[in-house]
């Protein structure tokens, strides 16, 4: 299936840059390459679009502004001379950001990137993650999701997981090796997490349960972390603990 691009720069060398780089990749299809966001607006209304080549700074509108603009946003890497707004393009989700000028090889790597993105992901392009397998969660212990973080997408193995944190939008995924952070809410990703391997303590803290190395009153330690337990949540928690308790 072929991935339909749109590039808006309005530097006609990047634009002709862009499209010769997208028509030497199998795969993609350029739909069409425009000066400025006003006339990329009449495309994304008219053509279905999977990607999006978006400069940032335009006359009349930026690329910035164009995407906050856009109610249903295709998956965007941002083309840019300037290095200052990368953080600004992870909290529009944007996937990648290139910087100019841009290499063949790294735009490769974007478009890979990409494309991995389209196919696992762009089912629920708001948040940051995806169930690979909604109907099958509670079947095989090593199932997983797919979570953007960073402009990669990292696998992660639920078995991997040790604890997620709520950080103001963001959620903190803790494993035995990293922390990953990415833009979902927490209650979105408790919904496909499989329960109840996997469960809620606190309004900012879900554990996996098989984790705990032990409660001491109203505190969870668990990996060298202290995670407060709530009133809401210590009866299902202390239920599981004492259906596990030998005596």
């Amino acid at each position: 299936m072929k991935i339909n691009c749109l590039v808006i720069d309005d530097e006609l060398l990047a634009r002709r840059l862009l499209s010769d780089y997208i028509g030497k990749i199998p795969g993609l299809n350029l739909v069409a390459a425009c000066s400025s966001a006003m006339e990329a607006q009449g495309i994304l209304q008219d053509q279905k679009i999977d990607l999006m080549f978006l400069d940032i700074q335009m006359p009349q509108l930026s690329g910035i502004a164009f995407l906050q603009s856009l109610q249903k946003k295709p998956v965007t890497i941002f083309t840019t001379a300037y290095t200052e707004y990368a953080i600004k393009g992870f909290e529009l989700s944007v996937l990648d950001y290139l910087i100019k000028p841009i290499s063949f090889e790294r735009f490769f790597q974007a478009v890979n990137r990409a494309s991995e993105y389209i196919s696992h992901i762009q089912q629920i392009p708001k948040t940051g993650l995806t169930d690979p397998n909604p109907a099958a969660r509670n079947v095989s212990s090593q199932e997983f999701i797919f979570v953007k973080s960073d402009y990669s997408i990292h696998k992660i193995l639920y078995d991997e997981i040790d604890y997620i944190e709520a950080y103001g939008e963001y959620i903190l995924i803790y494993t035995g090796k990293e922390k990953i952070m990415t833009l979902v809410p927490l209650g979105k990703i408790e919904g496909l997490l499989p329960s109840p391997k996997f469960m809620r303590v606190h309004r900012s803290f879900i554990i996996n349960f098989g984790k705990i190395d032990s409660i001491q009153g109203n505190i969870i330690h668990l990996k060298g972390k202290e995670i407060p337990i709530s009133k809401t949540y210590r009866d299902v928690l202390m239920n599981l603990v004492n259906r596990d308790q030998l005596f």
